[in-house]
């Protein structure tokens, strides 16, 4: 029987930066089945998809910046889901980090 090689790093490393790059809400979320917009906002971009009231975006590019700056990382996120949905979003609801933020609109 023929053993299979073990996995090379570069392997591994490609898989991690593949699983990374999802941005598939959960199944049972509200967001799931919604198609996402693509919005770029300075030099991020984001996946942002909206279900009734509620916006979901998530940032589809590597910034090593943004584990240093989270918070504007956020208030980017914030822009993109007015720009996708034509609402502002509510004051105190955007919530989330560098990579996945969710808020409630006003429209």
């Amino acid at each position: 029987m023929r053993r299979l090689p073990a996995p090379r790093p570069f392997t591994a490393l490609l898989a991690m930066f593949a699983l990374a790059a999802c941005d598939s809400p959960h199944p049972l979320s509200d967001f799931a089945g919604v198609p996402p917009t693509r919005v770029a906002v300075a030099d991020s971009v984001y996946s942002v998809r909206i279900a009734g009231s509620r916006a979901h975006a998530v940032r589809r590019n590597v910034d090593l910046r943004a584990t240093f700056n989270t918070a504007d990382y956020v208030a980017r996120a914030g822009l993109a889901m007015e720009q996708a949905s034509g609402c502002r979003v509510r004051s105190g609801t955007l919530r989330g980090d560098a990579s996945v933020s969710e808020a409630r609109l006003a429209c």
